[in-house]
């Protein structure tokens, strides 16, 4: 492969940001890649340096010595908020309701969505504002049911969604807001791209197998790496199985999987006999934490003796968004119905009242963990993809800034209002924030963290299957200029 020039290399000096690190949160250049350091730009060190290609390559051993000392660090965690699912999903949750309400065509919340939207001055704010506008939904919900409420008398809005049809407005928005929730879950199911893990015929690698794979190659005498995320899509869970790695998601069992958070405290082991008589860990376990629920993950209106929670895992495939509305009798069919069951949804919906329901269980233990993590000594938390947008998940990471062994790195193509007053306000150099081209999921787990040798093996041994699969078909030799390995045989990874 051509070498790159360095003008377009991922550590080129001119490619970096050398104003003052306040400068910088003022005017953010989405451009030019920085490292924070609370209010001080950590790369300024390098500007001094008039030699570019020596420049070029300090800047490269400097800053993945400094993430290779994090990955050292005891206790390794990880939040992930929606950016870093959003080269794949390409759903945020400011295009999240437009998204959703494509689902909705033909259907009566398709008009009932319509005449909502008609209550917003700016008809553009309930998707710019989707947990505010499904917030304002719920509330509704609860006050038309005044029956229940003990200001029963109390009255109802002026408006009429449903014209004519003397139903009431509790009922047509409760079923605005069941379809708008299995919509969500259809369009945060999403697929892994391909990659040479998963077929023969890419040698490409995943941001998240990458990003997986360097986590996986830390000393096995460090504690587990814990992976929270609040995002609802399956993305992690499908490089993990990729990369044979087994985790810890909080469910036991197989056929019946049930919600136990005594299943964070196992572990996994290799047999004496294979370890020349001693037990030893398997290195190759992450627990995951999914703080909002999953996709496969259903709310139950009534907890059970098998499920005291009223949480439990659906190991049925969940319909994608493009599979939601298909041909039938040469019309158009809408099978958003086919997502959930009746009386189940979303673990948690993404409104304003999440921070209620996650004094809940199971959900209050995972928040529980979340908060312990960031409590022990030693402790390093990369937040990718995460604007600061749940004011709970925030409170837990302002306290863990009493423990003078937690650092915090934000990564992110932009600093978000959140990020700017955790540097503005970080006194004790443990807050650094990752950004411009280097905030990209995808370039900080391809560059920024350090190459470990960890994902080439495998790699080299998915190339050596695929000669051995095309050689056999073929009947001949394999072709000696192709990537999957050289004259002698050797791998090339």
């Amino acid at each position: 492969m051509a070498e790159q020039p360095v003008a377009s290399h991922p550590w080129s000096l001119a490619d970096i940001f050398t104003g003052t690190g306040e400068d910088y949160l003022r005017k953010p250049d989405e451009q030019k890649a920085i490292i924070l350091r609370g209010r001080d730009n950590w790369l300024n060190r390098f500007v001094s340096q008039s030699n570019a290609a020596t420049a070029d390559e300090a800047i490269r051993e400097e800053v993945q010595a400094l993430f290779a000392r994090w990955l050292r660090m005891q206790n390794l965690c990880v939040l992930m908020g929606a950016g870093a699912s959003y080269y794949v999903t390409k759903a945020l949750n400011a295009n999240l309701l437009d998204s959703a309400a494509k689902l909705l065509v033909g259907r009566r919340s398709e008009m009932t969505l319509r005449r909502v939207r008609e209550l917003a001055s700016q008809p553009d704010a309930p998707g710019k504002k989707i947990e505010q506008f499904l917030s304002q939904l719920v509330g509704f919900v609860t006050l038309f049911d005044s029956k229940e409420l003990p200001l029963d008398k109390a009255p109802f809005p002026a408006f009429d969604l449903e014209r004519g049809s003397g139903e009431t407005n509790h009922a047509v928005l409760r079923e605005l807001l069941l379809d708008l929730e299995r919509a969500v879950a259809a369009t945060c199911n999403v697929d892994l791209p391909d990659s040479a893990l998963a077929t023969w015929a890419d040698d490409s690698i995943t941001p998240h197998e990458n990003f997986l794979s360097k986590l996986m190659a830390r000393d096995p005498k460090d504690g587990r790496a814990k992976l929270f995320t609040t995002n609802y899509d399956t993305l992690l869970e499908q490089a993990m199985d990729r990369l044979g790695i087994l985790y810890c998601d909080g469910f036991t069992g197989t056929v019946g999987r049930k919600f136990n958070p005594a299943a964070y405290d196992l572990d996994h082991y290799y047999p004496g006999e294979l370890g020349e008589g001693r037990v030893r860990r398997y290195h190759k376990f992450v627990q995951l934490y999914k703080l909002h629920g999953s996709i496969n993950w259903r709310k139950t209106s009534e907890p059970k003796a098998g499920d005291p929670y009223g949480v439990r895992f659906d190991s049925r495939p969940v319909l994608r968004h493009d599979e939601v509305i298909v041909a039938g009798d040469g019309e158009a069919r809408n099978r958003l119905d086919e997502i959930f069951s009746p009386g189940e949804g979303l673990a948690i919906l993404p409104t304003t009242a999440k921070f209620g329901q996650t004094l809940t269980m199971p959900f209050a233990h995972l928040f529980r963990s979340f908060g312990n993590a960031l409590q022990q000594t030693q402790t390093v938390l990369f937040v990718i993809g995460y604007g600061g947008m749940d004011e709970h998940v925030n409170q837990m990471i302002h306290d863990a800034l009493v423990n003078p062994g937690f650092t915090c790195v934000i990564v992110g193509p932009s600093p978000s209002d959140w990020a700017k007053r955790l540097c503005v306000a970080d006194y004790c150099g443990r807050v650094y924030f990752v950004g411009g081209p280097w905030g990209y999921f995808e370039t900080f787990a391809e560059y920024l963290l350090p190459d470990l040798e960890a994902l080439k093996t495998d790699i080299a041994v998915a190339r050596t299957l695929r000669e051995l699969r095309s050689t056999g078909r073929n009947e001949g030799p394999p072709d000696q200029s192709s990537k999957g390995g050289n004259q002698n045989g050797d791998a090339s990874a």
